[in-house]
């Protein structure tokens, strides 16, 4: 009864003309600036300290486990895992972590973390990489759309994304999506509406689906089959993206 009576003081105000308080709103520009304070990994590949060549780059995006201050938990799986095995990967490999244990990476800082490395090393601009397993796979989707001229490919693992904002993918880029049918932590389902709505606007996607195959084990799945490796070796943008300005 308050909220109808104090209602209809209002509009018998309104109607009588009274005058009403009304708030200012100033227009402001904010100055802060993104900083690319993020913990990483870094390898190079053989032959890269004895060449003047550029070379292609992935960036790595961990799971769900792995975030946080620590950045010696980034080697615990995925491709800097591999690496610290001993495979030996012909890229570059910027593996940031992220500093979130709950939340999803900060996509604004790790392109921000990205451009430096890219400033500092040989990099071919044409073949850079995205790739993430889990909660990095939801980062990956998220990076794709927000930056569509930086990724010749992109490799989600077993993560969701915003379907609805796919048409601001790179029309160039190519997608590999990966997902265990056995998944009990992110649906196959996330995947595939995903790759369906890709294939609807043309774009150059291709989805696996391991059978029998958990999510913990899907990542590891992924990243040991050898098309996917041909296949990186092929992707590269018509045109490499223009160097940011100095």
């Amino acid at each position: 009864m308050r909220v109808i009576l104090a209602s209809l003081t209002l509009s018998a105000a309104v109607g009588l003309g009274m005058p009403m308080a009304q708030a200012e709103q100033t227009a402001a520009r904010s100055t802060a600036t993104i900083p690319a304070d993020l913990n990483y990994l870094l390898s190079t590949p053989p032959g890269y300290e004895t060449s003047n060549e550029a070379f292609p780059l992935i960036v790595w995006l961990h799971g769900g486990d792995q975030g946080g201050s620590d950045v010696e938990k980034v080697r615990s799986s995925g491709l800097p895992a591999m690496i610290e095995g001993g495979r030996e990967v012909p890229y570059l490999v910027f593996s940031p972590q992220n500093p979130n244990e709950e939340l999803l990476y900060p996509i604004e800082k790790v392109k921000a973390a990205l451009d430096e490395v890219v400033a500092n090393l040989r990099v071919d601009r044409s073949r850079i990489v995205v790739m993430g397993y889990s909660r990095g796979a939801f980062a990956a989707w998220a990076m794709a759309e927000q930056y569509p001229e930086t990724f010749a490919a992109v490799v989600p693992i077993a993560g969701g994304g915003n379907r609805h904002y796919l048409n601001r993918t790179g029309e160039k880029a190519a997608f590999w999506v990966f997902h265990g049918t056995d998944d009990k932590v992110i649906p196959l389902s996330d995947s595939v509406v995903l790759y369906e709505r890709l294939k609807a606007l043309k774009r150059d996607a291709r989805l696996t689906v391991f059978e029998n195959t958990s999510h913990e084990a899907v990542e590891a799945a992924a990243l040991n089959d050898s098309a996917l490796w041909d296949w990186l070796a092929e992707q590269r943008l018509e045109a490499a993206p223009a160097e940011p300005a100095q």
